[in-house]
């Protein structure tokens, strides 16, 4: 039986992660391992509005939420994951 990987997510900035194109500074992509699995970035800085997003060509579903902090952001991402991938087929719960 395969184990389920407990490595921690890893947060790179977009304009690290990415090819091309311009990414702010608050931009990361979401790394479980080498496989991007979402993104993480600061939707508005006068109200310190941060986006998750969780893949959804990984979840096919709505994988995603706004919050107030990078810290909360972190959080919602990492359970919806885990969640996500509790649910997999053939997954251990």
């Amino acid at each position: 039986m395969k184990q389920e990987s407990h490595a921690p997510l890893i947060l790179r900035r977009a304009n690290v992660s990415r090819i091309s194109g311009q990414w702010k500074g608050e931009d990361y992509d979401v790394f479980d391992g080498e496989q991007d699995v979402g993104r993480i970035y600061r939707v508005n800085a006068a109200d310190e509005i941060w986006f998750w997003g969780v893949s959804f060509l990984l979840t096919n579903r709505k994988s995603y939420g706004h919050v107030a902090s990078l810290e909360e952001a972190k959080a919602a991402f990492r359970a919806e994951y885990k969640a996500w991938k509790g649910t997999k087929k053939g997954a251990v719960c």
